[in-house]
């Protein structure tokens, strides 16, 4: 056989195309040949359409990418700043990054808690650079230790910030240590401030202030002297006589609205206020009032630069995002298993915040990939976290987004790098997160609607005068009456019964003794001769008749009655006595009512006027 062309019989040449012309013909006269052509067609014709059909050799999804970047999700950490002052350690109380880019970041230090600030403590704050980590490269001097600072965005060697007495004040780096500009104490805040913010104008002059004194104050800079140009009293209500609240945070972004601010207070609930021109600052709504507050004071709210309709509230246990139009947060965290101290949106991805715990781990939510739970944690520092700042401006060395700096409670601010899954935004995510909140922002919007609905039915259903209300409040009371009628009742017939019940009990001791006399005697009046028997029932006959005598006509009875009754009485004690060998005497003087006796004692008794024992 021959096999480089098919397999042709022995004696045919393949080389030859005689011979095998002569064999094709011979083998196509062949009625089984036909046969076999045609199933082969069969075969063939199948295998051809599923090959026209599904190209077996073509590359799939060439030009799609996935949703989802695989990659383990990590930090790195960079350096550390250490606070230089020796001796005392400070809490890192605010963070800001330069304005040009992650190479400066000012890092404010104090102890907040009320009254541990100890004696010969540094008051002052620095300003780090990245290039020389091991001392800062600027100091800034105050008479109080400074609780809040930021970056002026127009005026990059501007600084300002509040200090723990009240007081506002502004540093420029280039004219020294200590503060250029600095507000009168007796038009300042009265409580520590809890937040400084510069605002967008075109002297790049105007900030606001906020103080768990219940004030929110506006300041000029080039009038700071003269005291702050606005106010706002912060209230949780709108009556006229309620309490001012601590505000603790503010969050002012100028492509939500120039004149929009929000700002957090004490009692976990949130409002917006608006600073029109020509107008004084009034707040246009109350957040979280009704329902969705924190359980306690808000440590901070942050708007998301990328949606900043939505912004993003962290306090208690938990952080929660909320939409302006709508009075209740459209979606939650779950409580986590420490107390939140700081938090923030991730500057160029639409699903990713950054939240600090005060058991020192920082946690990394991402609801582009899931909302139910973590998506990455890592633990910063033994001690508590304080607060957390993202770079939102990039640099010749890092990208927008990358650094993250996070102070704690021993001073040390701790700067770590993401990895690229952190901060580079994914495929889509923005129409996905952005159709995520907007149905929550609907779910909310129709269940509010559909509560507010049933409480106008149910108010519809009472009459305006209210009558079925006082009817109602009227027939309640009746019962609770009655109630009370009936148990007290019952009270009074008790104490009766027992009453009657110790009455019987006084009175028990003389039928007794008399019954146990009738029961006794006997064995006594067997050894007594008949005549003495006799003459002792005659004295005993007459002391009862007198005794019933003195029962029946009370206690009231004159004197003459009495006397008579105690003659007849008399005459009977004696009959008994002289008859009873003595034993009648001794019982009467007893009271005992026994024989004789005892109905001389009664008759006297009752004779006399004098009540019954």
């Amino acid at each position: 056989m021959f096999h480089k062309e098919g397999g042709w019989p022995q004696g045919i040449d393949p080389a030859e195309a005689t011979d095998q012309n002569k064999y094709r013909r011979r083998f196509e006269k062949d009625s089984a040949f036909a046969v076999a052509v045609n199933e082969l067609k069969n075969t063939i014709e199948s295998c051809i359409k599923q090959n026209n059909q599904i190209d077996l050799f073509e590359e799939y999804f060439l030009n799609e990418e996935s949703e989802h970047q695989v990659e383990n999700l990590s930090t790195k950490t960079l350096m550390l700043f250490k606070d230089q002052n020796s001796g005392f350690k400070r809490g890192v109380t605010e963070i800001s990054w330069h304005p040009e880019g992650p190479v400066k970041a000012a890092v404010s230090y104090a102890i907040t808690r009320f009254q541990q600030m100890p004696e010969g403590m540094s008051k002052n704050s620095y300003v780090w650079d990245l290039q020389t980590p091991n001392s800062p490269e600027v100091q800034l001097e105050s008479q109080s230790p400074l609780t809040n600072l930021m970056y002026n965005p127009r005026l990059v060697d501007q600084i300002g910030g509040g200090c723990y007495n009240g007081l506002v004040a502004i540093w420029d780096v280039k004219k020294g240590k200590g503060p250029a500009i600095i507000s009168p104490v007796e038009k300042s805040h009265h409580d520590p401030v809890t937040h400084f913010q510069w605002l967008f104008s075109k002297t790049g002059t105007e900030c606001v202030t906020t103080s768990t004194d219940g004030r929110a104050l506006w300041w000029d800079t080039r009038q700071m002297g003269q005291g702050p140009v606005e106010s706002l009293n912060v209230l949780e209500g709108t009556g006229q006589n309620d309490m001012q609240i601590g505000a603790t945070v503010l969050e002012y972004n100028v492509e939500a609205g120039p004149t929009k601010f929000v700002i957090g207070t004490e009692m976990g609930s949130i409002l917006i206020a608006m600073r029109k021109p020509k107008k004084p600052v009034e707040i246009s709504s109350r957040l979280g009032v009704e329902n969705g507050r924190h359980l306690g004071p808000i440590v901070s709210i942050n708007r998301s630069n990328p949606n900043p309709k939505y912004f993003l509230s962290v306090g208690d246990w938990s952080a929660k995002i909320w939409v302006e139009d709508i009075k209740t947060p459209i979606m939650r965290t779950k409580y986590h298993g420490s107390y939140l101290t700081d938090g923030c949106w991730s500057p160029t991805r639409n699903g990713v915040f950054f939240l600090t715990r005060k058991d020192g781990w920082m946690d990394v939510w991402d609801y582009y990939y899931r909302q139910n739970e973590i998506a990455f944690s890592h633990k910063v520092s033994e001690t508590a976290l304080t607060c957390i700042k993202i770079n939102s401006n990039g640099g010749t060395h890092h990208h927008a987004g990358r650094l993250v700096a996070i102070g704690d409670q021993d001073g040390t601010v701790t700067l770590l790098e993401l990895c690229d899954s952190l901060y580079q935004l994914q495929p889509r995510e923005k129409d996905v997160i952005n159709e995520m909140f907007e149905r929550e922002a609907r779910k909310e919007k129709n269940l509010n609607d559909a509560i507010k609905k049933q409480q106008d039915m149910a108010k519809r259903a009472v009459p305006k005068d209210n009558k079925a209300a006082l009817k109602w409040e009227q027939r309640k009371a009746e019962l609770i009456s009655e109630v009370e009628q009936q148990f007290s009742s019952l009270i009074k017939k008790e104490e009766e019964k027992q009453l009657d019940q110790q009455y019987k009990e006084l009175d028990s001791p003389k039928q007794g003794k008399k019954e146990k006399k009738q029961a006794e005697p006997p064995k006594e009046e067997e050894k007594k001769p008949e005549s003495q028997k006799s003459e002792e029932e005659g004295g005993q006959g007459a002391g009862a008749e007198g005794e019933q005598q003195g029962e029946q006509e009370g206690e009231g009875q004159g004197e003459q009655e009495g006397e008579a009754q105690g003659e007849g009485e008399g005459q009977g004690e004696q009959e008994g006595q002289g008859e009873g060998q003595g034993e009648g005497q001794g019982e009467g003087q007893q009271g005992e009512g026994q024989q004789g006796g005892e109905g001389e004692q009664e008759g006297e008794g009752q004779g006399g006027g004098q009540p019954d024992p």
